[in-house]
């Protein structure tokens, strides 16, 4: 395994070592005598989570761990087999001090404040700068001071992100980076429940979190209005997994897997499939057919329709007039997005509009964005964009009266309901890739039936 080391260019090489082979050795064997009771595992909820199905369903079951490390020494880079002496453990004897950044505070400022020496403090930073940006680092950061006896600095550490995490080493006067990725598990999940007012506000009273409630909007969000179609009453289930860091205990969402949602009129079922052939991740409904359709129904995240296509009594000027569009209430600052992927036409103040985008679809389409707070990083007119993707943020410009999304679809230079739109089907699976989904899905269902049975 390579690890990537900070000290002197010259540094002379550690002896080579023979025990990471040998670990290696020990793996090998102890794959090849549990690969029987590998097939064998039926419970879903084994250890490790194994399962007897198809590669393509034991994918999204399986218990992926990881636990690596990288070193680097000065400019030296080195194997980790060739680690030899170097020891990275903190003495028994020595002093663990957390610390965090204060607002308008440096991080030079924060290390020599707590009795970190003006040389290490610049090596320190100079090595940190290599991993993320020191210059915006959020208010309470936590670090990891370690003091020997004598009160001399010994090493900082930092989390970089989930299950990962940075530790800079004083060894014979020299910097060690040590660079670690927690062991991590798979963790399975299963919710289901009756919507009573919306899905999100139901979802966060079945535990699911923002992050997981977001996703599910975001995949949904193709197949449902969720203004017009869902009601109270109406059921929905949700198999989803997460990531836990095995050694400091923090979890993760990592994929939703099904998800399943009955109205009263209609039902939806989607799973997330990866295709063998093409290597695109998709979810798909039971036939093989992507949920993507050509324009998302809903531009936006949590909002709620306010104002429909159609003749209305204007809510500034007094009158009655055409309404072009669909008006959508949520936040200030609530991410859009892009209906569709396309080219942007216009992204500037247009007038009554306000802060305003036009973007250019296949087939003749424009979608219409206005009254935005902003715009996203890097939206200009000329750009493409993905459908799905952040274009501007929900605010109040123009000649408006409150925050909103007006919303307006045009077919070939003129306006039409965004409601009534005839879109353009989906892509779907064929020959052997759709054979291999729709063993993917009875796999699928089979086990989620056992899992549900042995939870009852």
């Amino acid at each position: 395994m390579k690890a990537c080391l900070v000290g002197n260019a010259d540094s002379e090489r550690i002896p080579f070592s023979f025990g990471s082979i040998t670990l290696k050795l020990i793996y090998i064997l102890m794959m090849v005598l549990l690969y029987p009771k590998v097939l064998q595992a039926k419970s879903f909820d084994q250890k490790e989570s194994i399962f007897k199905l198809n590669e393509d369903v034991l994918s999204i079951f399986y218990s992926a761990k990881t636990d690596r490390f990288y070193l680097r020494v000065e400019n030296t880079q080195i194997d980790e087999s060739e680690m030899g002496g170097v020891s990275l453990v903190t003495n028994k004897y020595d002093r663990i001090k957390s610390v965090s950044l204060a607002k308008n505070q440096g991080l030079l400022s924060l290390l020599i404040e707590n009795s970190v020496g003006h040389k290490d403090a610049y090596r320190v930073i100079q090595l940190l700068s290599e991993h993320f940006d020191v210059n915006a680092i959020p208010v309470g950061k936590v670090f990891q001071l370690t003091f020997d006896e004598q009160s001399r600095f010994q090493s900082i550490g930092v989390k970089l992100a989930f299950a990962e995490s940075l530790e800079i080493k004083k060894s014979s006067q020299k910097l060690i980076v040590f660079k670690k990725k927690n062991p991590t598990t798979l963790q399975k999940h299963y919710v289901e429940g009756e919507i009573a007012g919306s899905l999100y506000k139901s979802g966060l009273q079945l535990g699911l979190n923002n992050a997981i409630l977001t996703k599910l909007n975001e995949i949904l969000s193709y197949e449902i209005d969720f203004q017009r179609e869902i009601r109270s009453g109406d059921r929905f289930s949700i198999f989803y997994s997460t990531l836990r860091d095995d050694i400091e205990g923090d979890e993760v969402f990592n994929a939703i897997h099904v998800a399943k949602i009955s109205l009263e009129s209609d039902s939806v079922s989607l799973y997330r499939y990866e295709d063998r052939e093409s290597g695109v991740v998709d979810y798909l409904d039971p036939s093989g057919k992507s949920s993507r359709s050509f324009l998302m129904k809903t531009p936006l995240k949590n909002a709620r329709l306010s104002s429909y296509y159609g003749r209305r009594k204007h809510p500034v000027l007094g009158y009655t007039r055409m309404h072009n569009g669909l008006d959508f209430g949520a936040p200030s600052g609530t991410p859009i997005l892009a209906a569709g992927d396309g080219t942007i036409e216009r992204a500037s103040y247009f007038g009554s509009f306000g802060n305003y985008i036009r973007i250019a679809h296949k087939s003749g389409i424009q979608t219409i964005y206005a009254h935005l707070k902003g715009y996203a990083k890097g939206i200009k007119a000329g750009m493409k964009v993905k459908q799905g993707q952040v274009i501007g943020y929900l605010g109040a410009t123009g000649r408006v009266k409150g925050r909103h999304l007006h919303y307006e679809i045009h077919k070939n230079g003129k306006a039409i309901d965004p409601l009534r739109l005839d879109l353009p089907t989906s892509d779907r699976l064929t020959g052997k890739s759709l054979e291999r989904f729709y063993e993917f899905v009875e796999a699928v269902d089979e086990t989620l039936r056992v899992y549900k049975a042995l939870k009852n």
